[in-house]
């Protein structure tokens, strides 16, 4: 009885310790267990609030409603088109496993995952949903606004044994500015939101000289659920509840990193509990052992296609003569390429791109660029990235690799400058602007470098925190672009060609 009057009481009822006759309370009280045991068909706000809520689109056209809860609570109850559905439990919660023995140095190793996570898949006709109040965002018939970004969570990851970049302070919105991107990006309205992966960058702090700012009690690090709300979905909020979001995996979310809460949370598949995997040891993420989903196409209208690939745990600094095997798995991680309507523009997804300047150019040709060649569809214009903290295009001439794209070389474009450090800072990079000063090593045209034997006939970079928004044209064929800041201020206005396979932007001013 104590149980049943504390729910009661939860659910807004009368106190079934008032004065009642002893028939009223006896009804009373039956009335109060129904309801208890009804579950789906409480009334709005019975359950506490989801932590997170969020639309997310798969593949086969899914439409799946996610929301993370508590681990003492319930999946929460969502309303679609006026009848309940429980969200299904994805993913229960777990305590951390403290690592021992050979894990000893893994702190990715089994963390701590206080929550659970829920999801719910309906029809793509849905025409509204709610979860425990909150209106959800739905896919549009027409899609005119795509707003995307990369890269986003704050660099916490300094060995006291290895040199490494500098620390990003997680409380400055001027040194992190994630979440201004997030609430600038939301202010744009978008019909869709795209993840380009690497969300999650609060790793470890080792360092007594970099590592006192993130030693702050008040400060999340770790790869459990503190590190993930911390770093995306706090962030994030406002963004999440303005559209669907097609969700894409970076390499910090491989299983020896951050993959347990990629799978938990954001994976276009059912979860699976990561492997015993150490990062940089002989059992590291590859492509072969890291869960690696295959590609799935996204049909947002007849006049384009959404092509998303995991190609996460492939190491594209090898050559593909080093990694022989890895031409055969995305060969067949890519079969959805062959499914593609004739015609139809098409875009390609992946976080590392197929082409970028962190790729030295006598390694090439790498596994990817391999698979793809003379296996590209004519009708693939462009392919969007993250995984380089920088805003890059690199067009190339419609004859630059006739033999393996003898229709043309799609444009590549990175847009990872979504709050991680970008690689001005950092002393690896090609694009360190180091004793050069803010915009040494941007520029508003390519070098000579070769792109898997091509070089480059236009393109930009930009060495800023940034997001890019697409936006459609009334005949729902041509899109323009505009780079934007933190604030949303425009950077870079860019035109899109898909005939001509190019994207075209303006040089920003300093």
């Amino acid at each position: 009885m104590p149980t049943l009057l504390r729910r009661a009481r939860h659910l807004g009822i009368a106190s079934l310790a008032s004065p009642l006759l002893p028939v009223a309370r006896i009804a009373f009280i039956a009335l109060a267990a129904l309801i208890v045991l009804g579950g789906c068909v409480s009334p709005p706000g019975s359950q506490r609030a989801p932590l997170d809520r969020w639309t997310q689109l798969g593949p086969a056209g899914a439409v799946s409603l996610r929301a993370i809860v508590a681990a003492d609570d319930e999946c929460p109850t969502a309303l679609v088109d006026g009848h309940p559905h429980s969200l299904l439990q994805r993913a229960a919660a777990t305590a951390a496993k403290p690592p021992a023995g050979r894990h000893s140095d893994n702190p990715a190793y089994q963390p701590d995952f206080p929550v659970q996570s829920c999801e719910l898949s309906v029809p793509a006709s849905t025409r509204r949903a709610s979860i425990a109040g909150q209106i959800m965002p739905l896919p549009k018939t027409a899609i005119r606004r795509i707003v995307i970004v990369g890269d986003t969570g704050c660099r916490i990851k300094a060995s006291a044994s290895q040199p490494g970049p500098p620390v990003q302070d997680c409380s400055s919105p001027t040194d992190w500015p994630w979440q201004r991107i997030a609430a600038a990006a939301a202010r744009t309205r978008p019909d869709l939101v795209i993840h380009l992966g690497d969300y999650h960058y609060r790793e470890y702090c080792d360092d007594p000289t970099r590592c006192p700012p993130a030693w702050d009690p008040d400060v999340a690090v770790g790869y459990g659920w503190p590190g993930w709300h911390a770093d995306f979905f706090t962030p994030a909020a406002p963004l999440l509840a303005a559209a669907p979001w097609i969700m894409l995996r970076g390499n910090h979310e491989n299983c020896d990193r951050a993959g347990d809460g990629w799978m938990r949370f954001l994976s276009p598949l059912p979860y699976q509990a990561c492997g015993d995997q150490l990062y940089r040891s002989a059992s590291r993420s590859v492509l072969a052992n890291n869960l690696t989903a295959d590609a799935y196409r996204v049909d947002v209208d007849e006049n384009l296609t959404l092509v998303i690939a995991d190609n996460a745990g492939a190491e594209d600094y090898f050559p593909a003569t080093a990694r022989a095997a890895d031409v055969g798995l995305f060969e067949r991680h890519l079969q959805v390429l062959d499914t593609l309507p004739a015609g139809r523009p098409a875009w390609l997804l992946a976080h590392r791109p197929i082409w970028y300047d962190m790729l030295v150019a006598s390694a090439q040709p790498n596994a990817l660029q391999v698979a793809l060649r003379k296996r590209l569809p004519a009708n693939v214009q462009l392919a969007f990235s993250g995984h380089q903290h920088v805003f890059q295009t690199i067009n190339f001439s419609p004859t630059a690799d006739a033999a393996y794209h003898p229709a043309g070389r799609p444009a590549q474009i990175v847009v990872g400058g979504g709050g991680t450090e970008l690689e001005a800072y950092d002393p690896e990079s090609p694009f360190y602007e180091g004793a050069g000063g803010p915009g040494s090593k941007e520029r508003a045209r390519p070098d000579r470098q070769s792109y898997d034997g091509a070089t480059a006939s236009s393109g930009i970079v930009v060495n800023r925190y940034s997001f890019l928004l697409l936006e459609r044209d009334a005949n729902d064929r041509r899109w323009s672009g505009t780079l934007l800041d933190p604030d949303g201020v425009t950077l870079s206005d860019c035109r899109l060609n898909g005939e001509r396979k190019e994207i075209l932007c303006s040089f920003p001013a300093r």
